[in-house]
Parts: structure tokens; C-alpha cells; sequence
């Protein structure tokens, strides 16, 4: 706004001389002596000359303008989480539109051989330049590389330092523009653009505003290089997460051969469920793991109790479900598994509030925990048990259709039940 301002009042002052050289001239023509004749032409050739001065200076500062603007919004791109190849394209379509370039591209040094290669080429239409398109003079890349200082040229084709340069003349280069890009001293590439239509595009005062603008690109370049470093960092840190549950789970299939595949059906068609009901992505990610832990409580129970073929005695049922606290115990100090708590806790819980271990009821019971107890016991029943056959996916149907409102929440059940019965079989028998 200070700018606009400023603008405005420079305008201002130079439109309040205009009117007032109008005025002497219109009071001089009133006179009618034939002697100001000539003074008339002078100011009115004044007047013309203040009226260009206005255009011209309504023009440097729409150029100022477009310059700041074309620097904020590098400075946005540095604050911003953009991938690498994103934030390499946002730079060179700012520096072609801010220089009225024709195309160029950006070129990065490779941390490991230290050679530098181009990552990216542009067309002034914000598309990419075909490798036939993106040639360009190498030698002159190849001095901003060395003496780590842009180079500007109105006319390549006339200036001495590069008639010595095969590549200027064959590809016909006028206008051309190298800076380097520079983190703290260390130089990490470099940025060209050209203008082969054109000479007298770029103008050597404008040096200082490409070094500021190549120092902020750089800075948003080796920001988005760190983004996307942490990015894949946390994606094979996400991968180790996912592989210790899974080895947790194998464990305990092994030791309960009874259940074995029973956690790898029930995690996939919790996901089903919780989809189908509108959860995100996020969530889905803790269900999943909240699906694959339910039973990890299990791993405390004596094999004396989880393993007997026999029924279990009131003090044995009373440690058997101990296991949702048991679980919480073993997973609570770890931080990234307190959004997946909610199943391997509540999972027994029922809707009017005869579950275990807290006799939550209704809408206490974590959703998460909702959704997964209808797949559990769905699972269970239809699975075969070395004491029993699975029973029939219409009975267990209906069983949970009665116990909704009682075992299961109302909601949940319906939505269980609305599910494609094509995806629930195929879930069961993937597992």
C-alpha cells in the first residue's frame, strides 16, 4: 500500500504542474499578443514532455510492482511445504515471466559426483522444453559456475565477451541471463534464461534484483530438497513402524494357532467398514494399526489360559480379559501408536455398556473401537474353529442385526451390513 501511495502522489504532483502550465497558457493566449506565440509552442511541447514523463513513470512502477511481487512470491514458496520438483518449476516460470524471457531451465550440482546436470527446462508458457529446445550456451553456465557471479547480456551476438563462443552464434543468442544459486556461500546450481527474438530485454541494472531473487529461490530449493528428504525419511520410517506390528502380530498367530489369519481379516475389512462410513485418511492409517494390535494384550495371558481346550473358569475369564489392559499398558508409552489405542483397549466394549474392561456404553466407546467389534465377531463366527464349523454368513447376519443396539452400536451394524457382500467374502478369503 505504501508503494500505491507513493505512486499516487507523485502522479499527483506532476498532473497538478500539467494543469498549471494549461493555465498560463490559456491566459497567454487570452493576452492576443502575437510574441507569446512562440512561448505557447514551448510549453505545450512541456506539457507533452510531462505527459510522457507520467507514462514512463506509471511504467516503472508497474515493472516495480511485478519485480515485488515476482519476490514475495518466491518468499512464499521458501515458507511453503512443496515438493522439489514443484517448488523447481514455481522458480523457473517466476524468473521467465518476471524477465519476459522466452524459455529456460535450473540446473543443480549432485551431491555425490558434484557434476551438475539440468532439472528442470521451461517454456515461457509454463510447460516443459524438450531436451531439441533447451540448448543453451555451456560456456557461459560453465563461467557463472566458476566465478559464482551472474552474467547479463542485452546482445550476445554483439558483446565481446562471448564472440569467441560457437554456441551464442549457432543458436543465434541475444538476450541471455545466468545467476548462480547459492545456500550460505555454497554454490548448488545455477539459473538461465534467453530471449532469442529479442535483444535489449534485459537490462544490467536489473543484476541486483536477479541476485536477490536467486538467493531466495535458492534457499526455497534447498528447502523443498530437505522437505523431501524428511518426506521419504518418514515414509521408510512409516514402512519399519508397519513391519514391527506385523512381526508383533505373526507372534502371537504363532502362539494361537486358532486364530491364525484372523488379524489380517479383520484389519482389512475394518479399513472397508471405516471407509464406507466416511472416515479419512488419517484415520484409516490408526485403524489399521489399532486393527492389527487388538489382541497384542493376548502376549500376557499364560498359555496355561490361552491355549486350554477346556472351558475357562470365572478366575481365568477374569484374566483373559485383562487383555484390552494389558495391551494399553504395552502400547501407551510408545507416542506414535496413542491415535491406534482406542481398538486394542475398547474393542470388548459393548453398546449397552455389559462389555469389559471399563463398562463403557453408547457413544463412550471410541468409534474406531464401534466399528472394528462388529467385523470382530462377525469374523469370529464365520471362521472355522478346531471345536466348531463356522457358522453360515446369513446366520451371523442376523445375529448381528439382533444384538444392534445391545452388543453393537445401531449405526455401525447398518453400515456393516450395507456393505457389498462381494468385498466382505473376498476379504475373507484373501485372509
Amino acid at each position: 500500500m505504501t508503494q500505491v501511495r507513493t505512486e499516487e502522489s507523485i502522479l499527483g504532483e506532476i498532473e497538478s504542474v500539467q494543469k498549471k502550465m494549461m493555465q498560463v497558457m490559456m491566459h497567454l493566449t487570452a493576452v492576443g499578443n502575437p510574441q507569446v506565440t512562440s512561448i505557447n509552442l514551448e510549453l505545450t511541447q512541456l506539457v507533452r514532455n510531462v505527459d510522457q514523463l507520467k507514462k514512463d513513470i506509471r511504467s516503472r512502477f508497474h515493472i516495480e510492482r511485478e519485480r515485488m511481487e515476482a519476490l514475495a512470491g518466491v518468499g512464499s514458496v521458501i515458507n511453503s511445504s512443496l515438493g522439489r520438483e514443484r517448488v523447481l518449476n514455481e522458480v523457473m516460470d517466476t524468473l521467465i515471466a518476471l524477465m519476459k524471457a522466452e524459455h529456460g531451465f535450473l540446473m543443480l550440482k549432485d551431491a555425490a559426483s558434484g557434476d551438475f546436470h539440468v532439472e528442470t527446462a521451461r517454456h515461457t508458457e509454463h510447460r516443459r522444453v524438450s531436451e531439441d529446445d533447451s540448448a543453451f550456451s555451456r560456456s557461459i553456465v560453465r563461467r557463472v559456475l566458476e566465478k559464482g557471479e551472474a552474467i547479463l547480456t542485452t546482445n550476445a551476438q554483439e558483446d565481446p565477451r562471448f564472440e569467441q563462443q560457437a554456441s551464442v552464434a549457432a543458436l543465434n543468442l541475444l538476450s541471455i541471463l545466468c545467476a548462480p544459486l547459492k545456500v550460505k556461500d555454497d554454490l548448488i546450481g545455477a539459473i538461465y534464461v534467453d530471449n532469442r527474438a529479442k535483444s535489449g530485454i534485459f537490462h544490467n541494472e536489473e543484476l541486483g534484483l536477479i541476485s536477490t531473487f536467486a538467493n531466495q529461490a535458492a534457499v526455497a530449493i534447498d528447502n523443498a530438497r530437505l522437505f523431501d528428504d524428511l518426506q521419504a525419511s518418514n515414509a521408510e520410517l512409516q514402512a519399519a513402524y508397519k513391519a514391527t506390528l506385523e512381526g508383533w502380530v505373526r507372534a502371537l498367530d504363532l502362539r494361537d494357532k486358532e486364530t491364525e489369519g484372523h488379524t489380517k481379516r479383520v484389519t482389512a475389512l475394518t479399513g472397508e467398514l471405516a471407509r464406507k462410513m466416511g472416515l479419512d485418511e488419517t484415520s484409516l492409517v490408526h485403524i489399521e494399526r489399532g486393527a492389527l494390535l487388538h489382541d497384542i494384550g493376548k502376549m500376557a495371558i499364560p498359555d496355561s489360559i490361552l491355549l486350554k481346550p477346556a472351558p475357562l473358569t470365572p478366575e481365568e475369564r477374569i484374566i483373559i480379559e485383562r487383555h484390552p489392559v494389558y495391551a494399553f499398558e504395552m502400547l501407551s508409552p510408545i507416542k506414535f501408536l496413542n491415535p491406534a489405542l482406542d481398538i486394542p483397549y475398547c474393542h470388548h466394549e459393548k453398546w449397552d455398556g455389559s462389555g469389559y474392561p471399563r463398562r463403557l456404553s453408547g457413544n463412550a466407546i471410541p468409534l474406531a473401537a464401534r466399528i472394528f467389534a462388529v467385523v470382530d465377531v462377525w469374523d469370529a463366527l464365520v471362521s472355522d474353529r478346531p471345536y466348531r464349523k463356522g457358522i453360515k454368513a446369513a446366520e451371523v447376519r442376523e445375529k448381528i442385526r439382533a444384538d444392534a443396539g445391545k452388543h453393537f452400536d445401531p449405526y455401525v451394524t447398518e453400515a456393516f451390513l450395507d456393505l457389498d457382500q462381494k468385498v466382505v467374502e473376498e476379504v475373507a478369503k484373501a485372509g
